[in-house]
């Protein structure tokens, strides 16, 4: 059986996994190799160990909100041209950058409100 996530010890920067339950009929469960606790430093390997461990609710809700981030980031590079921004300063390419998410969130907030708009008229017309 493979150990399961407990917690995250901010202050040693360490995972704590303990061994599962189902584990204790196991024969190496008294053994040296088996342990009960195992800790991990995240910095020994920052992409293997990460907090909050992978598997873990916290991961999940990251990641989820992760991977909308990188949704909206590929719909701005392919149709803002923000992946063809030629500035050589950073401000000028962080002012573009400001000025595409400003259209973006506003066009964004003009179809919610164009939707919002069109549910009340068609419950209107479905009251009469």
């Amino acid at each position: 059986h493979s150990y399961q996530y407990d917690s995250y010890d901010k202050r040693y920067k360490t995972i704590k996994f303990v061994r599962p339950k189902a584990c204790i009929d196991c024969p190496l469960a008294h053994d040296s190799l088996c342990q009960k606790v195992y800790k991990v430093r995240i910095e020994t390997a920052l992409r293997r160990y990460t907090a909050p461990a992978r598997g873990s609710q916290q991961w999940e809700d990251l990641y989820d909100q992760r991977t909308a981030v990188e949704r909206v980031i590929a719909y701005l590079k392919e149709f803002f041209q923000l992946n063809n921004v030629r500035y050589r300063t950073g401000q000028r390419a962080k002012i573009h950058f400001d000025l595409v998410t400003l259209v973006y969130n506003a066009s964004k907030l003009a179809v919610d409100c164009i939707r919002h708009q069109m549910k009340n008229t068609k419950k209107r017309q479905l009251n009469f």
